[in-house]
């Protein structure tokens, strides 16, 4: 026992440690300085090395074109001075490459980390900063996206001669929950107007009080009271302006009608359920006339008949004609009409089960269903068209569930983009999945090299039988074209090319928008797209550090 008490006390020694109450204690320990004067050296250059992500990202504003940024600014010198927009670019490009989002969070950066102060040289903007900044340069935000495809383009970064469209959910700011059918809204715009009237009748009434001459001689008032309802900024009183509840009012009226025009828009458009009401009552009454025609003209066959009878000439136009409700072709228009009627039933149940709602917080966003776990999401159905190593050709928000109707919006802003980029006519195919299958988009993309699945993407790719379920009209050039060897091998191309894309967008950014409204939405994930990209640019540049040179 002793032998190893002596053993261990030896080696705490070795170790220029103390054994104090059985436990051991480091016997030196470096001295800590609070007070201590910043070590950096004076020149900025010398705090990060020439490699690092700060010195990139400000190589490659460099090479931006900015001038739509300096000209949203006034030249007259008048006003406290803007922030370098360069700058402001540079911070958000890293703090986004990094996976800061929040504009509070990019202020804290600009703060304590590095990188954010060399390119900010030692500036600290605030976070209302980031965001006017944001705010103030949407299109030239969205123009990013393409001033980046022209830089991979420049240094051949785009390889290849496929791109892959595809579509993922990606949440917007807005609580499902805060969904709305046309009587919910009806009865929140009412309520919302009352009491706009309440409270700006009582901001008149006080108003008119305070205008009525000051009461003298111990009546009560103090001539140096405020005025009913505070006059200072935001008061009630004559010249306070407007009060700030009247104003939160009057901001969440404007917010319900605009999503009353939404839900409007929504009801009417193709797919929708108003539309698929309205075409069941046209079939019906489409059917209708033909079984009014129908027996009409077997009750004027029966009409000659019995003419020729009558005028004992004989029957040459086959079997002797049976009345209208015992004639065959008119039961058979009949049955038509008896199912049309069901189909009509049908989607009226559907309407009434499932109206269509719109969001109250963000009525650009709708629900669509979520990826992992099931279940719905208030968000957006991000498209992408990307082409070899997941260079993103074109980023857009699909503000329908569905994909069907995205893929030629989504060839056509890829081609645009390519065209600005200099990549005119590179891309010679186009590859899309499944849910973008319909006859429509067949026959207008017909001119193209295009490869659309049409049955499961196991069986389309060759990896697995097909069903013998029969294709829809219009789905069997097609199917001809994806069944050749040929076709197979290219289309087993596509997920490689675009579903790593959202796993990078989603695992450096998160599946989330923080903006509201589509042309805020759209500026951020355009910016998203070109952070994505400008990624791809610095990985080539370091594959390819001659042409970085």
């Amino acid at each position: 026992m002793m032998s190893s008490i002596r053993a261990r006390r030896r080696v705490v020694r070795a170790l220029g440690l103390v054994l104090r109450d059985n436990t051991v204690v480091v016997r030196w320990l470096r001295p800590v300085d609070h007070d201590q004067g910043c070590l950096l050296p004076a020149d900025v250059r010398s705090w990060l090395p020439p490699d690092h992500l700060a010195w990139q990202v400000t190589g490659v504003v460099g090479q931006l074109d900015l001038a739509g940024f300096a000209a949203a600014y006034r030249a007259d010198g008048q006003g406290q001075a803007p922030y370098d927009p360069a700058m402001m670019l540079g911070l958000l490009l890293y703090c986004y490459f990094k996976g800061i989002r929040s504009s509070r969070k990019i202020a804290a950066a600009c703060i304590d980390d590095v990188g954010c102060r060399v390119i900010g040289g030692g500036a600290v903007p605030s976070h209302q900063a980031f965001v006017t900044f944001i705010r103030r340069h949407r299109d030239e935000i969205r123009r990013l996206f393409v001033q980046v495809l022209c830089l991979l383009a420049a240094e051949g970064a785009v390889a290849g001669h496929l791109a892959a469209v595809d579509g993922s959910p990606v949440s917007g700011n807005a609580s499902r929950f805060a969904n709305l059918d046309a009587a919910q809204l009806a009865d929140r715009i009412a309520a919302a107007q009352a009491a706009i009237d309440a409270e700006a009748g009582a901001w008149l009434a006080g108003a008119a009080g305070a205008a009525q001459p000051p009461l003298r001689d111990g009546d009560g008032d103090d001539d140096d009271d405020p005025p009913p309802g505070g006059g200072g900024p935001g008061g009630g009183g004559p010249g306070g302006g407007v009060p700030r509840r009247l104003a939160a009012l009057a901001g969440t009226l404007a917010r319900l009608r605009a999503a009353q025009a939404r839900l409007a828009e929504r009801q009417a458009a193709p797919g929708g359920p108003a539309a698929r009401v309205a075409a069941a009552r046209a079939a019906v009454d489409r059917v209708t006339r033909r079984l009014a025609a129908a027996e009409a003209a077997q009750a004027a066959k029966v009409a000659r008949y019995q003419a020729a009878v009558a005028a004992g000439k004989a029957w040459r136009y086959g079997k002797t004609p049976v009345p209208p409700e015992q004639a065959a072709r008119v039961a058979a228009v009949r049955k038509n009409q008896a199912t049309a009627r069901a189909r009509l039933a049908a989607a009226l149940r559907a309407a009434a089960a499932s109206p269509v709602k719109v969001s109250a917080t963000d009525p650009d966003s709708r629900l669509v269903p979520a990826k992992n776990g099931g279940g719905w999401l208030q968000g957006w159905n991000l498209q992408l068209t990307a082409a070899r190593r997941q260079v993103l050709l074109a980023a857009e928000l699909h503000d329908n569930p569905a994909d069907a109707g995205a893929l030629t919006a989504m060839i056509a802003a890829a081609a645009a983009n390519c065209q600005r980029a200099g990549l005119a006519g590179q891309i010679r195919g186009w590859l899309a999945g499944n849910g973008y299958a319909s006859a429509a988009t067949f026959a207008e993309l017909d001119h193209l090299m295009l490869l659309v699945a049409v049955s499961a993407e196991a069986a389309q790719a060759g990896r697995a039988p097909r069903g013998g379920q029969a294709l829809p009209p219009g789905w069997e050039k097609m199917a001809a074209r994806l069944a050749t060897p040929a076709g197979k091998k290219l289309y087993r191309r596509r997920a490689a090319l675009v579903e790593p894309a959202f796993a990078q967008l989603y695992a450096r950014f998160g599946r989330y928008l923080n903006y509201r409204g589509r042309d805020a939405a759209d500026t951020e994930i355009k910016l998203l797209g070109a952070v994505h990209n400008l990624s791809k640019l610095l990985d080539h540049r370091r594959r390819h550090p001659a042409l970085a040179a």
